[in-house]
């Protein structure tokens, strides 16, 4: 075939290339979740949740947008969510289709007294209790992290200086979920040190349903000032996620193994221990607070050390996506007929999100 014949079918090829590329944009563009403002604007991303009046979006160009949920005028996403209407006293689990001002239209499902049933209908938007999204457990894959630390010096007649630094790691790729936790706690008041302590945890969790999950976890604590200088525990057993989602989450693990303690004269112990293991929180007002606690009830079986808790309660103002501000109370008691510990840590600093 002669060159000037080859133009046209080049010509022909580039035309139908770029009417694909051209049909592909608006495919792409109706991926992401739409919301329509009262004041003409519109905001693309994917929908968070909907909680105490505020919408929070996900965006690629501003991180998470929280907007006034008073005013939106209708919107739409790209899943099912968990929609609950606070006048019906209902919870969907639905797409949101765009629908005249004030509503949305709801394409999903239903469940009441047991039965499921398919649904489409519009319902207000001032009718909405709730928007959520769950966290998927089958193919999720994901990384999160958070590191807060709290770094006090006081000098007047005598210098103090106060030191708390955690950190917390979670990697989770399909059914598995691995959970790393460090601290670290210095008071020093000139030269004497109240507190002195470090430690760590590591846990694996294996999901066999979207709720139920088997749990292995392991332990280390070390203390320079206490009586127990030192807490090594282990062990294994079932776990349920009761939810997870984007307001929040609550676990609760039941687990055996062992304990070993060291103590300040040199001597030690071990001992088979059952372990009651908490995890919540719960973000409030469109995310701007979080309330958090988890920590661990450990029962030790015929061993001087009759009770160890564990465990830490705090409340966190988040500024952005990536900075936070938090008060927190850590409880680290270990009760007995030897030697015990009893310490009570009050901290308040900085927090950083990943």
């Amino acid at each position: 075939m002669p060159p000037h014949a080859l133009a046209p079918l080049a010509t022909r090829h580039h035309k139908r290339l770029l009417a694909i590329f051209l049909a592909m944009l608006p495919a792409s563009a109706a991926l992401a979740d739409t919301v329509w403002l009262d004041n003409g604007d519109r905001v693309t991303g994917t929908i968070k949740s909907l909680d105490s009046g505020f919408l929070m979006v996900s965006t690629s160009y501003g991180g998470d947008l929280r907007i006034d949920f008073k005013h939106v005028t209708t919107l739409q996403s790209t899943d099912q969510l968990v929609v609950r209407d606070k006048d019906a006293a209902r919870e969907y689990q639905a797409k949101l289709v765009r629908a005249d001002k004030g509503k949305v239209v709801l394409a999903g499902a239903v469940t009441e007294e047991d039965d499921t049933r398919d649904i489409h209908t519009d319902v207000p938007l001032n009718s909405l209790d709730s928007i959520n999204r769950n966290h998927a457990v089958i193919g999720d894959t994901s990384f999160k992290g958070r590191l807060d630390a709290s770094l006090v010096q006081t000098q007047s007649t005598s210098t103090s200086q106060v030191y708390a630094v955690a950190a917390n790691a979670q990697a989770r790729s399909g059914m598995w979920r691995n959970t790393l936790n460090a601290n670290y706690n210095r008071d020093k008041d000139d030269e004497s040190v109240s507190v002195n302590n470090y430690g760590g945890d590591y846990t694996l969790d294996r999901f066999l349903t979207n709720k139920a999950f088997w749990q292995l976890r392991g332990l280390y604590r070390a203390d320079t000032v206490e009586q127990v200088r030192r807490q090594i525990a282990y062990g294994t057993g079932p776990g349920y996620q009761f939810w997870d989602d984007e307001l929040g989450a609550f676990s609760l693990s039941a687990l055996a193994g062992k304990v070993h303690y060291r103590y300040d004269d040199g001597s030690s112990e071990s001992a088979f221990a059952g372990a009651l293991r908490w995890d919540y929180s719960r973000y409030l007002s469109g995310k701007k607070f979080q309330i958090y606690t988890k920590g661990e009830l450990l029962r030790p079986v015929e061993a001087n050390a009759q009770i160890s808790i564990t465990g830490e309660a705090g409340l966190r103002y988040n500024i952005n996506n990536f900075l936070s501000l938090y008060v927190k109370y850590a409880r680290d008691q270990v009760s007995g007929t030897r030697q015990t510990m009893n310490e009570s840590i009050y901290s308040t600093g900085v927090g950083l999100t990943w």
